[in-house]
């Protein structure tokens, strides 16, 4: 039979358990959380989960097993013992009301296991708080529903005056008539120069070569055409739909991208001397 045996300290993982020959007292001197102890003889068996500072009584049983039965690990310090030994448990109950007039060190709260209510008898305010307070990482803010409403003016500033866009710009649900309102400048210019340029299918075209007397351009397609630079394609160009214009204030030159081929028609105005 056991005496006094030592403490003994073990890390159970998730679902493992150790199984040990018994004396007649188990004390639980720590746990970081509670294990289930699984006694049995032939005649009997034994379950219950214990915490930190149980004793049981193990008399009549042969062997005994510490199992943990959470999703994390568990560090355990047990003892096995013939001798009874008393363990103060870390509940302090207090039945009247304790005056507290000083607390000379720190004291920390791991953990709160029952609701406790919160009440005032008159509003508190908090005074004194900057404008701008400042944050150290990441804000995430959830639960927040797709279109946001917006009451008053809504100011949207530091943009640069040209955005670069990556990818295809379609403007659609203008009308065929634009009504403008005020008055309307035009140019002086020498001449109009139009031109048809059949475009072949998934293949880049120069529509109009860089000339710097050109004011602007008109173009039109009778596909879905993709309009930029040199080398431009269905991934980099300014998309126009088919049967759709678009007007480009630009000299520089123009190329074309159809995937499906197209017929092509441009109208320049060029600049007066």
């Amino acid at each position: 039979m056991y005496q006094t045996q030592k403490i003994i300290e073990v890390q159970l993982q998730a679902g493992e358990k150790i199984i040990s020959a018994v004396s007649q007292y188990l004390l639980i001197r720590d746990c970081s959380h509670t294990v289930t102890l699984l006694a049995k003889t032939q005649n009997r068996e034994l379950g219950t989960e214990l915490k930190k500072n149980d004793v049981v009584p193990l008399s009549g049983f042969a062997t005994i097993e510490l199992y943990n039965h959470h999703s994390t690990a568990v560090t355990l310090k047990y003892q096995l013992t013939d001798i009874p030994v008393n363990t103060q448990s870390d509940a302090v109950a207090i039945s009247g009301a304790v005056e507290v007039h000083s607390i000379r060190e720190p004291v920390t709260i791991d953990a709160i296991q029952q609701t406790v209510p919160v009440s005032f008898s008159a509003p508190v305010s908090i005074d004194n708080w900057p404008a701008v307070q400042p944050v150290s990482g990441k804000i995430t803010v959830g639960n927040l529903p797709e279109v946001q409403a917006v009451r008053g003016e809504m100011a949207i500033t530091n943009l640069p005056a040209v955005q670069a866009v990556n990818g295809q710009v379609t403007v659609g649900n203008l009308p065929q008539v634009q009504q403008v309102s005020g008055q309307v400048a035009v140019a002086r210019s020498d001449a109009l120069a139009s031109a048809v340029i059949p475009l072949e299918q998934a293949m880049t075209t120069q529509l109009l070569a860089a000339d710097s007397q050109r004011q602007s351009v008109l173009v039109q397609t009778d596909k879905a055409l993709f309009i930029g630079g040199e080398g431009v394609d269905n991934q980099t160009g300014i998309y126009i739909a088919a049967g759709e214009s678009m007007t480009l204030d630009t000299a520089a030159a123009v190329y074309g991208y159809a995937l499906e081929g197209a017929t092509v028609r441009t109208l320049a105005e060029v600049r007066h001397g």
